[in-house]
């Protein structure tokens, strides 16, 4: 029996330690996968770091602007200087969109192919842009009601169509604004034209002497003015001066405290008048380049944040002063406004009837200007606004910042828009057009134009568009694409744990299987040493 039990042990020690080391042989392989799969990932990631995109850099300064995308290079804008950068293939047909491509095919032609361009086809495909949803209705309006070729007191290039237009015709100025530094602006907002008519702003409110109760006063640098010298403040002295507007209660008579709606209306009234200096309107040129969408997208949002946060009531800063008397209460609201960027009210000691309100014309002009800075360049602005000037960082502080001010040589806007399409359509009309499901896909535009599948086809100074490699556009710069490396980099950080993990309990399955093994070797080792010696005995006994 004893050599029964010993054999039968010495089978399940031997079919144990088999499925160990075959286990062991699986964990081996499973171990050598995980590696394999790190070297994978760990070569994608290599490859992911250095993804690339591209980025359009319209001020040639080698730092990218924004990504590129379809529509920056077909959308007229202050970007690409109004001017068509277009996609083409490798015969030189214009690849379009899905609109662009429903406006060619009803003014065009239907299948791609070139067409005799005429003006009677620019207007129909005018139209066409127009019902398609490119441009709006009164654009398009406007574009056709430009002068004919007819007329001879109009040139090549402002007539409503040009033949020429992208094919020899001299390029249309559109420069549409032209930087410039503070001293620029500020002597351009000194022209008559920026006066700032505060004298009729304030009207009979309005007092020369500081002393004088329940009126508004006016400093320029610290002295009061006459009413002479208001009617002949413009804006260009808000920028090269320290003018601050003053209210001040009538003793005895705001015994509740001083009725600021006056000085508010005045102050709102002023700012206006500011706004409408730096934006235009249909009478007036503004200073600024507001045909450029985003400089006027930035304006208006820059409005709304001086009046919610400069002009408003709630944001009042309360000075309180040691004497009861107005004259005290008044040197303590100039002073502190002259270095805040919030209105302060000097609050007499013990009665307010003697307060008055005060806030820096010339602080918030650069406040404005700032505000349009932030909104404009974004998270790359370096200007900020703070409370007071101390905090701050105006734009008026940096001789070296670049005010993007009107043309007065530019083009109309109408004008510039129609020579545009103008190219756009004597393009489309020579050399035919393709249309893109997936073009306007930033991606597939991107790996389109670096596998050489797409060019990109512009104008050059000669008047001619011409097709290159994206590298040979001046405007199109390759950077590092930090995104998809981010992406990449998450990715690999989460793969490399999971299988680090795996590595980790393969090992630790592995030691056990090496320790179980070395146990039943042993004990393998002991049954059949315990085997042939029973089997000797039983030899010998029989001898």
């Amino acid at each position: 029996m004893g050599l029964a039990a010993s054999q039968a042990r010495f089978l399940a020690i031997t079919a144990r330690k088999a499925d160990c080391e075959f286990r062991s042989m699986q964990i081996a392989q499973d171990k050598l996968s995980v590696t394999r799969k790190l070297a994978d990932v760990t070569q994608q990631y290599q490859n992911a770091i250095n993804q690339t995109k591209f980025a359009w850099d319209y001020d040639l300064d080698q730092v990218p602007d924004y990504d590129l995308s379809y529509g920056l290079l077909m959308q007229p804008t202050t970007l690409n200087n109004y001017n068509p950068y277009l996609i083409t293939n490798r015969t030189g047909a214009v690849v379009l969109n899905n609109k662009l491509a429903n406006a060619a095919t009803a003014a065009i032609s239907r299948d791609g192919s070139p067409a005799q361009s005429s003006m009677a086809g620019y207007n129909k495909f005018i139209d066409a842009l127009s019902r398609h949803g490119v441009i709006t209705s009164s654009m398009a309006t406007s574009i056709k009601a430009l002068g004919s070729v007819t007329d001879k007191n109009v040139n090549e290039s402002q007539v409503n169509y040009n033949p020429k237009a992208g094919y020899g015709s001299t390029p249309l100025s559109k420069d549409p604004a032209l930087a410039t530094n503070i001293i620029g602006l500020t002597y351009k907002a000194s022209q008559k034209e920026y006066k700032l008519g505060l004298d009729s702003t304030i009207g009979g409110n309005y007092s020369e002497d500081r002393t004088s109760n329940d009126k508004f006063h006016l400093s320029v640098n610290g002295s009061y003015v006459s009413s002479g010298e208001l009617a002949d403040l413009t804006l260009g002295d808000l920028l090269d001066k320290n003018i601050i507007l003053t209210y001040s209660g009538k003793d005895g008579q705001h015994g509740s405290g001083l009725d600021k709606s006056g000085f508010m209306t005045a102050v709102n009234a002023i700012f206006t008048k500011i706004d409408t200096f730096l934006t235009g309107t249909t009478e007036i040129k503004g200073l600024l380049a507001t045909s450029d969408p985003l400089v006027k997208e930035a304006l208006a949002t820059a409005k709304l944040m001086v009046l919610n946060s400069y002009l408003s009531e709630n944001s009042i800063k309360i000075i309180n002063t040691d004497k009861k008397d107005s004259k005290n209460a008044s040197n303590v609201a100039v002073n502190n406004a002259s270095s805040s960027n919030l209105i302060v009210q000097g609050q007499s000691k013990g009665n307010k009837k003697y307060d008055t309100v005060a806030i820096s014309l010339s602080n918030l002009l650069s406040s404005y200007l700032t505000y349009f800075d932030m909104c404009y360049t974004g998270f790359e602005s370096n200007y900020y606004v703070g409370t007071d000037v101390s905090s701050s960082y105006f734009v008026t502080d940096d001789p070296n910042y670049n005010y993007l001010m009107t043309n007065n040589d530019e083009a109309s806007e109408n004008l510039i828009y129609a020579d545009f399409y103008m190219q756009l359509y004597n393009n489309i009309c020579h050399n035919g057009w393709t249309e893109c499901d997936d073009i306007e896909d930033n991606t597939y535009l991107q790996n389109a134009l670096k596998n050489g599948t797409y060019f990109i086809t512009s104008l050059n100074t000669d008047g001619y568009f011409y097709q290159g490699r994206y590298n040979e556009t001046d405007c199109i710069v390759e950077v590092e694409d930090s995104t998809a490396i981010a992406e990449a980099e998450a990715e690999f950080n989460a793969e490399k744990t999971k299988l680090t993990y795996r590595e980790e309990k393969l090992d630790l399955e592995m030691k056990n299987l090496d320790t179980e093994i070395s146990s039943l070797t042993t004990e393998y080792d002991s049954v059949k040493n315990l085997i042939s010696k029973s089997v000797e005995k039983v030899f010998t006994m029989f001898q």
